[in-house]
């Protein structure tokens, strides 16, 4: 076994610890990270099976006519399934994890698995957001989490979280992983959160009634979207010039979100953020069109003043993230 002070393998000429050290503990990790992740996605490629399927059926019908009118079915689907197999059948979770447990060689691994019998809902409000971790207080306990992040994709400070939470492997106190679904709510939804904490004041209590959460989160007007009414009314407005032109959305709808998300513009119109992004698409090649600013303010009812003002804010955010 070589040691920290011992030349590298690797013939650089410099001590282990000042050179591959780091390199090696990088990969362990990174391999350690990976299993972790084939564990989770193997059990949701797994199960239910099929003996079990009727009864998770029968929940979602249960479900669904509670929340359909307002919800799409594969978001039905995915917090049922949540409620499935961390509350209705949490066997079939604690049977998968014996099975991968005789399995596995890593002992870090083992001491995870041992620790992940009991997958816990968690409703909060992020605080802040840092390279690898959401920061979040949970809405019932007050108390703070770190949750790790599943992409890079901006996530704006102050939103309402969802999910179910496991140990994330750092054996670091208050690091955890999402183990399904992750969603976030606007702030708009705050008062939802107060409310069932309010009604429902312990953890145990706020899992006995997981359905009640999203009862409410659709009586007070959600229906899936990520986005603050008025952020969904810039990408619809977005989208709709896009599809009247015949224009592709694929390029620049993304990076709208981005932007609407990272850097919350405060415009009085929605409209006004629409117009400006249309340009600032078409000055970055985003879509094949050829408009005036004229032409485009005068579509989207709003002053070319306006429009540039947010063209000129959307080129500075991407030169800013380049």
């Amino acid at each position: 076994m070589i040691g920290r002070n011992d030349p590298c393998l690797c013939g650089s000429g410099k001590k282990y610890k000042k050179c591959c050290e780091g390199k090696a503990q990088v990969t362990s990790a990174s391999l350690f990270n990976e299993e972790v992740e084939m564990i989770l996605q193997s059990f949701y490629e797994t199960y239910p099976q099929r003996k079990d399927i009727g009864q998770y059926i029968d929940l979602v019908q249960a479900w669904s006519p509670k929340l359909q009118d307002h919800l799409q079915k594969e978001l039905i689907e995915a917090v049922a399934l949540d409620e499935f197999f961390f509350h209705m059948r949490p066997d079939i979770w604690t049977g998968y994890l014996k099975k991968v447990s005789k399995k596995t060689v890593r002992p870090a691994t083992v001491r995870l698995l041992e620790n992940w019998t009991s997958p816990a809902m968690f409703i909060g409000a992020i605080s802040h957001i840092d390279e690898q971790y959401i920061h979040a207080t949970h809405a019932l306990t007050q108390e703070s989490v770190q949750i790790r992040r599943e992409n890079k994709k901006p996530i704006p400070e102050g939103m309402q979280i969802f999910t179910f939470l496991l140990p994330d492997g750092s054996e670091q106190a208050g690091h955890f992983l999402a183990v399904s679904t992750l969603i976030f709510f606007s702030s708009e939804y705050e008062k939802v959160f107060q409310a069932f904490a309010n009604d429902y004041p312990s953890v145990e209590k706020a899992a006995d009634n997981h359905l009640a959460f999203w009862q409410m989160l659709v009586e007070n007007g959600y229906a899936g979207e990520e986005f603050t009414s008025f952020e969904a009314d810039v990408l619809t407005q977005v989208k709709q010039f896009l599809q009247q032109h015949a224009l592709s959305e694929a390029q620049l709808i993304p990076v709208v979100e981005d932007y609407l998300i990272e850097q919350q513009p405060a415009a009085r119109k929605a409209a006004a953020i629409a117009a400006g992004a249309i340009r600032f698409g078409q000055e970055r090649a985003l879509f094949e069109a050829s408009f005036t600013v004229k032409e485009i303010a005068e579509h989207f009812g709003i002053s070319a003043t306006s429009l540039n003002k947010y063209y000129q804010d959307m080129l500075a955010y991407q030169l800013a993230t380049a």
